[in-house]
């Protein structure tokens, strides 16, 4: 195992020993405590010939994730796949403001946009029996997945999937509107892992800023009366979100940080 976790410390990999006892937890149908202690002495060639090659992948700064085909997000595995944004910590603060926003037991429709892997919605959902909601992607392969994570989370009788552009092809009004849009300016470098997920699910033109104006142009006509809308951001994107908001006739209910202190979510009321 030493060997391993050498190779991956080389390759430049935060935690290599966590990541190669994650890996073989996987291989061997097992879980990361049983690893850590009871490590295996021996493989089968079969599972051998696949840690070799999950570790060559890693080292090429794959993320784990796409690696293992699935991300924890709010306490729950997701699937994930190259169609789809790993979830990251940074989206639980939207799931957390929701939570806190919305009374426990109030009944709410919710919109997700840009759904993806599900895990906004999916875990809104799973954490309000009383909620409904449709999730949005224009990515065919996307919406597949998502539904997947909703049967395996038992919340597919709460959710439509919707093939849209945006709003495009999408019918009624929400109680709330929930969207982590592509943010990132096109000319931003980027770590290496990050570049694994899909291109249309990080790049926005405008500065990053383009698919804000275009959701916030037509989100009022989808919204209730005192009916929310959250994003997420980037960390400096505050300011700039807020100023299209309200030139668009939103108003800025609150402005929440993320665990590393990083402003990562706003909430607008038309």
């Amino acid at each position: 195992m030493k060997d391993y976790v050498d190779r991956l410390g080389m390759a430049g990999i935060d935690n290599p020993m966590r990541d190669v006892r994650l890996m073989l937890a996987a291989i061997l149908g097992t879980t990361h405590e049983e690893i850590l202690f009871n490590p295996p002495q021996t493989l089968t060639p079969e599972q051998h010939n696949k840690f070799e090659a999950w570790v060559d992948r890693r080292c090429r700064q794959e993320p784990l994730a796409k690696i293992l085909g699935k991300k924890e997000f709010w306490g729950r595995d997701f699937k994930v796949t190259k169609d789809t944004l790993d979830p990251r910590p940074d989206s639980e603060t939207l799931i957390e403001v929701v939570l806190n926003l919305m009374p426990l037991g109030q009944s709410a429709r919710i919109l997700d946009l840009g759904t993806g892997s599900g895990c906004l919605i999916l875990t809104l959902l799973a954490e309000r029996p009383n909620w409904t909601g449709v999730a949005v992607d224009f990515s065919p392969p996307a919406l597949t997945i998502a539904q997947e994570n909703a049967q395996s989370l038992h919340v597919s009788d709460r959710v439509v999937f919707v093939h849209s552009d945006w709003f495009q092809a999408v019918d009624g009004i929400f109680d709330l509107i929930i969207a982590n849009p592509p943010y990132i300016a096109r000319d931003e470098v980027l770590p290496p892992e990050t570049l694994y997920d899909p291109d249309s699910a990080l790049f926005a033109d405008d500065g990053g800023l383009a698919d804000y104006r275009k959701i916030l142009s037509c989100a009022a006509e989808f919204l209730t009366f005192q009916g929310l809308i959250l994003f997420e951001i980037g960390c400096h994107q505050a300011k700039s979100v807020t100023e299209i908001a309200t030139t668009l006739g939103f108003n800025l209910v609150s402005l929440h940080k993320d665990l590393a202190g990083r402003d990562r979510c706003l909430v607008f009321m038309k």
